[in-house]
């Protein structure tokens, strides 16, 4: 089993445009609904159900097929549960503030592959691997979500009283 966790702060640099825990959720809710600006590996996106509380995905992340169940956990949470594909597992995406107060964002991984012994050599390195590539998705998605809000689509992303992907919503 491979198990990692990275918190990056949010606003660590004061140069760039600041974000609230508001426009990090909406950006979570829109990285869930269409991961392609966000984390560069996945090359595809259908989302083929809508829940009251998330949706159910099939993504396409480095060549392998992957279906997800996402549940959103209002401004705090959204939890990745991949139930089919090569690497099978729960990928949490939390908005949280760190030691020090400040608002974070908190990515965790724990995930089983396919074929690859537990505590092996392999293992170990497709961890490595893994942990590199998430802690680069979360970079991508904070530079992502700035992007976003500057060019304030981020203001019209979904309120938790609104359905997820309502009228005009798109699919990748």
């Amino acid at each position: 089993m491979v198990q990692a966790s990275r918190t990056i702060k949010v606003n660590e640099d004061p140069r760039e445009a600041r974000l609230d825990r508001s426009l990090v959720w909406r950006g979570l809710v829109m990285k869930a609904e269409n991961p392609l600006p966000f984390v560069p590996v996945i090359s595809s996106c259908n989302v083929i159900e809508r829940r009251a509380d998330g949706l159910v995905r099939e993504i396409v992340d480095k060549g392998d097929s992957i279906r997800e169940i996402v549940t959103f956990y209002p401004e705090r949470m959204v939890k990745f549960e991949r139930t089919s594909g090569r690497v099978l597992g729960t990928i949490l995406n939390e908005i949280i503030e760190d030691a020090d107060g400040d608002l974070a964002l908190k990515f965790t991984f724990t995930l089983t592959i396919e074929n690859v012994a537990a505590d092996s050599a392999e293992e170990k390195q497709l961890a490595a691997q893994m942990e590199g590539g998430y802690l680069m998705a979360v970079r991508g998605t904070l530079k992502a979500m700035r992007t976003l809000a500057a060019e304030q689509p981020l203001s019209a992303a979904p309120r938790d009283d609104q359905p997820i992907g309502g009228e005009g919503s798109r699919r990748a």
